[in-house]
């Protein structure tokens, strides 16, 4: 199995798991590779937030880190837009006022 790091995104931590996966087809063997995430809230200790492996099969393991980090960066921008849960992570901007009159 390969693993990659990235850069944190949005303040989360992001990791990226690749194994070769062996498919049976008409011809023969294929290679193939299975891609699997990890967000993580840094902090001591770290909160990870989401271990999710995906159903696809990828034909190259740079298509497959791809599609790992894509996902990652999309799953962590729903849980930033979900206004209970930015809370939840630790955002500490202040709440608009309400205003009257």
């Amino acid at each position: 199995m390969s693993t990659q790091d990235y850069a944190p995104y949005r303040g989360c931590d992001i990791e990226v798991h690749v194994s070769l996966s062996r498919s049976h087809g008409l011809g023969g063997k294929y290679r193939r590779f299975r891609v699997s995430w990890t967000v993580t809230m840094p902090g001591d200790p770290p909160r990870e937030l989401a271990n999710l492996p995906e159903q696809f099969d990828f034909l190259t393991e740079h298509e497959a880190f791809k599609y790992g980090e894509n996902r990652a960066h999309t799953f962590i921008d729903s849980i930033l837009s979900t206004p209970s849960r930015r809370r939840r992570l630790g955002d500490r901007r202040p709440r608009p006022e309400a205003r009257t009159g």
